[in-house]
């Protein structure tokens, strides 16, 4: 995934790994997003600036929604010029690798997720999760403060 951050600075920011001038994902270099009905939202854009900062890369990236039609996805990175501008390159095996690979964590997340969607305007039902490290701890869903949308 790539998307431009800033036009004057022709910022892009993108996830992955160079080797060669040659943008690759594996198992340590990647990002996920969700696609769902033809629509690519990515729960962590808001944070992206922090995320970026913790890599060592200082851009002054505004905490913004990511919500974009696929049919407006650019076809490679090279066409992204304007900020909001986006490029998606999917690779399935490394998906199936990633998901395989996870714990009960992950399944837990998920089940959390599945428990939490709701058509908006409905409430969210309370959930709790536990282990055998500690009590029962009950999930709040807080979302990021946001300036604006990409």
């Amino acid at each position: 995934m790539a998307l431009m951050v800033d036009e004057q600075q022709a910022n892009v920011v993108v996830y992955g790994r160079d080797e060669n001038g040659i943008f690759v994902n594996n198992e340590t270099a990647f990002h996920a997003w969700v696609e769902c009905d033809g629509w690519l939202i990515d729960f962590m854009a808001p944070i992206m600036g922090v995320a970026l900062r913790q890599d060592g890369i200082d851009w002054p990236v505004p905490r913004r929604m990511l919500q974009k039609h696929l049919d407006d996805r650019k076809n490679s990175l090279g066409e992204i010029q304007q900020v909001g501008e986006f490029f998606v390159n999917h690779d399935h095996a490394l998906t199936e690798s990633l998901i395989d690979g996870q714990g009960v964590q992950f399944l837990d997340l998920m089940n959390a997720c599945v428990t939490w969607y709701r058509r908006p305007p409905k409430p969210l039902r309370e959930i709790a999760l536990a282990d055998s490290h500690g009590p029962t701890k009950k999930l709040t869903l807080r979302a990021p403060s946001i300036d604006g949308v990409w």
